[in-house]
């Protein structure tokens, strides 16, 4: 890393102007006044076609142009974001296509911050197995975490949503202060508080 962290924000609603949206876009708020060069990616806006297993490893392979970006743009980033709904009980089906898309090495030693929307109880368990996939793919999850409910946000013009409640608007903050301490003291071979989560 040189200079800025680079952070990719993946946002795994498929809904425009989805309660995930907002969150992504306060997230990329409060990274930007940090000093990180956020990046965000509205799977919403910039869907990705069902993942090819013969294409695993191999980005080119897919004739879909976003299909061929997403790879080098996670791997290009220092730290990432993975934002979702609750969809029964689970992340969003997009998100883990997504996340099929990459071959692993996207991910490895990266901090890796989390964000779900829904009723608070199942939002955890989906920040919980989001945990597990980062840790899968070699990634450390830091442990802060944000999970809204649409009384968090507030509707404004043309039916977007703005993320407005001071509580979860801290709870951010400390996530995003965290992943790019984290980023900065990984890139400086800084030790580190945070085991792989």
């Amino acid at each position: 890393m040189t200079g800025r962290p680079v952070v990719l924000l993946l946002g795994g609603s498929p809904s425009p102007r989805s309660h995930t949206a907002a969150a992504v876009g306060a997230a990329a708020g409060i990274l930007a006044g940090l000093g990180a060069e956020p990046l965000v990616w509205d799977l919403a806006a910039r869907p990705l076609p069902i993942v090819d297993v013969s294409c695993h490893g191999r980005p080119v392979a897919y004739a879909d142009p976003l299909a061929r970006r997403l790879s080098p743009t996670a791997a290009r980033a220092d730290a990432l974001v993975l934002a979702t709904p609750t969809y029964h009980g689970s992340f969003s089906g997009v998100l883990k296509n997504a996340l099929d898309h990459l071959a692993g090495h996207e991910l490895r030693g990266k901090p890796v911050g989390l964000l779900a929307h829904g009723e608070i109880l199942t939002a955890v368990q989906v920040c919980d197995a989001l945990r597990t996939v980062v840790r899968a793919m070699k990634g450390m999850a830091v442990p802060e975490q944000l999970v809204t409910v649409p009384g968090d946000f507030d509707r404004v013009g043309n039916g977007q949503r703005l993320l407005t409640a001071p509580p979860a608007l801290d709870r951010l903050d400390a996530l995003c202060r965290s992943l790019v301490t984290v980023t900065r003291q990984l890139a400086t071979g800084e030790a580190i508080g945070i085991g792989t989560a």
